[in-house]
């Protein structure tokens, strides 16, 4: 998703600046209005335009989303319990958890008092705070429902924590195996070999084949540890490369979607991820075609998001959210139905909410599947190469004792 810099005046007349993030000048413009900033300044930025040790292969730049769902769940807890907005953030800045938490519930509690409204003060902190986030905060203010509207927020957090939270758990497994496996080789390479190939030197032998073949990794470990290296460097110029041109990332985000089971499961994502986000800002009160572009920045692939776009453009000239949608394959069909049914039924923050939690179902039901087969999979390729590898040593402990009887 390509990103801008922007600055901007708020409600207020206080000046904002920070980075959002939109399919095109457009729709970044459209974000900033339905969060209620005027904005004078817009410009397109990359990767290259932030310092290597702030970019995303270190650091995420902002608020873990668990800590997010944290703090947004407590903040709907004291806004609903009718204590005033500057209270609860001085009670958020007292007993939160963290020292970023902590400065940011500061930071906001002076742009409130200065006069800015919540949305104004969080939109300073784009880094921690999403766009979505922002216009469902904007909505509650005006709305006067700020309570409701922050426990919708933490719903949604919540429960994209969650999924975070399920796919590393569902990877846990698998890492550990390959850990495993790389101690069992170390252990076979490192200490096992050296230990049996003086007795084939002493004797004038040549040993086993396997056992040659480890001999031989064993003396070139660093190339072979250079070679990795210089193919894991390889990859990350690649991606950096890809990323750095919209055309390219959206050749590769088509080419993602294309693959059997991987594509499926992005698609899933991808799906579930837009309809709960427009869902929670239309029940937060956020009108249609605001949302339809905030949810739109939610969306990590770059031709989905494309596409998405095109139908954003198409409610801007009248056409129907169900329309808009069907004409460019965005999403599964079941999804594209799920919304005409709501908009015929008046009623479409509900569905799109039912659809999400249908496809966010499938997602986690896929990666359940995927781990299914991966694990045994990898348990047994695992077993086999460590098998194989003891074997070998076996077979060389044999010859040492026929050099030894002979």
């Amino acid at each position: 998703m390509p990103s801008f810099q922007y600055r901007a005046y708020d409600l207020a007349g206080d000046l904002a600046e920070g980075r959002i993030e939109a399919a095109s000048n457009e729709a970044a413009e459209t974000m900033l209005v339905s969060q209620g900033l005027t904005p004078f300044k817009l410009r397109a930025t990359s990767a290259t335009d932030v310092p290597w040790w702030r970019r995303d292969l270190f650091t995420s730049g902002g608020m873990s989303r668990a800590q997010l769902a944290s703090f947004t769940r407590e903040f709907s807890e004291l806004c609903s319990s009718g204590i005033p907005l500057d209270d609860c953030l001085r009670i958020l800045s007292d007993q939160t958890a963290t020292d970023k938490m902590r400065a940011i519930s500061i930071g906001l509690l002076g742009s409130v008092l200065d006069g800015s409204g919540l949305a104004s003060a969080m939109q300073k902190y784009s880094a921690e705070f999403p766009a979505d986030y922002i216009s469902v905060v904007q909505a509650g203010e005006i709305s006067g429902t700020l309570g409701q509207a922050l426990q919708e927020l933490a719903d949604l957090v919540e429960r994209r924590a969650s999924l975070d939270a399920k796919i590393r758990s569902a990877l846990t497994y698998p890492m550990i195996l390959l850990g495993l496996a790389a101690v069992s080789i170390g252990v076979v390479v490192g200490v096992l070999v050296p230990s049996i190939t003086p007795i084939f030197e002493q004797n004038g032998k040549l040993p086993p084949p396997a056992l040659r073949a480890l001999i031989l990794a064993r003396e070139n470990g660093g190339s072979v540890l250079l070679g990795l290296f210089g193919a894991a460097c390889l990859i990350a110029a690649w991606s950096a490369y890809v990323r750095r041109s919209p055309t390219r990332r959206l050749q590769f985000d088509r080419l993602k979607l294309r693959l059997p089971i991987i594509g499926q499961f992005i698609l899933q994502g991808e799906a579930a991820r837009f309809a709960r986000t427009l869902g929670t800002l239309l029940r937060a009160g956020v009108p249609l075609l605001q949302a339809s572009a905030s949810a739109q920045a939610v969306i990590k692939n770059s031709l989905i998001s494309a596409k998405v776009g095109q139908a954003v453009g198409l409610l801007r000239e009248g056409s129907s959210l169900s329309n808009a949608l069907s004409g460019q394959g965005a999403f599964p069909p079941v999804a594209i139905r799920m919304i005409l049914v709501g908009e015929e039924a008046g009623k479409l923050d509900k569905m799109l909410l039912r659809a999400a939690l249908m496809f966010e179902g499938q997602t986690q039901r896929s990666i359940d599947g995927f781990m299914t087969l991966l694990t045994p999979i990898l348990t047994v390729a695992i077993a086999a190469l460590i098998g194989g590898l003891v074997l070998a040593v076996m077979n060389a402990i044999l010859s040492v004792n026929e050099l030894a009887t002979g």
